[in-house]
């Protein structure tokens, strides 16, 4: 289930718990992987780790200084499962990167220009060692504010730490991807709060579609 509602100041945000069993209108598949990869089970958004690395994305082109945050769960202690991605170009598939790796212990956070995670990748940061365990919900957290990058990770919402800051003006704006490669990965409880959220029309709080993501998925259909 999904709201979008006004906070203040004309910020709004878009939250998403997966409860509603299908993934509704705002969410799309990137060009990468199979859509067959992603599925919603017990309320929540599941990457299979198979067929390919693969992207499901939200947003518009023009969303920036946005922060987000979403519940993030390992089910193999094998690196490569994913992370998440902030300022995507859907034409081009560029991007910033958080992943994690919990055999490694690492989380690290990155540039890249394609949907391959491997294309132009720079790395702009990282935190470890951190104990990243199987069946856990971790709650991460990016910040945009201008060129300034923030990532924060904890247990929980109210109990977070900042892991990783960096300074880059490579994308200014874009969408936003949970990110899958080869292992399985299971996100939840999804919210982005920015300038440029849109909200539906109604009452604040009212469950309906954003309805004004219809350019940027065109730009992923061609």
């Amino acid at each position: 289930m999904f709201f979008i509602t006004v906070l203040s100041m004309q910020v709004y945000a878009f939250f998403d718990d997966f409860e509603g069993g299908e993934l509704g209108d705002d969410w799309q598949k990137s060009p990468a992987g199979q859509e067959a990869s992603w599925s919603i089970q017990e309320g929540e958004l599941v990457f299979s780790g198979g067929g390919g690395h693969s992207q499901m994305i939200t947003g518009a082109e023009d969303w920036h200084d946005y922060t987000v945050e979403c519940d993030i769960k390992f089910v193999s202690p094998q690196d490569y499962p994913g992370g998440i991605r902030t300022y995507v170009d859907v034409s081009t598939g560029g991007h910033y990167a958080v992943w994690l790796y919990p055999a490694q212990q690492m989380i690290k956070l990155y540039s890249g220009t394609a949907w391959d995670i491997n294309t132009g990748i720079v790395e702009l940061g990282e935190h470890h060692p951190f104990e990243l365990e199987v069946e856990v919900l971790y709650h991460i957290k990016v910040v945009h504010q201008g060129k300034h990058i923030e990532v924060w990770l904890g247990d929980q919402r109210d109990d977070m730490e900042l892991i990783i800051e960096a300074d880059d003006d490579t994308y200014k704006s874009g969408l936003f991807a949970f990110d899958g490669w080869n292992q399985p990965v299971h996100f939840d409880n999804f919210l982005i709060t920015g300038p440029d959220i849109p909200h539906s029309p109604g009452e604040p709080g009212s469950v309906a579609s954003a309805g004004k993501l219809t350019t940027a998925w065109g730009v992923l259909k061609q």
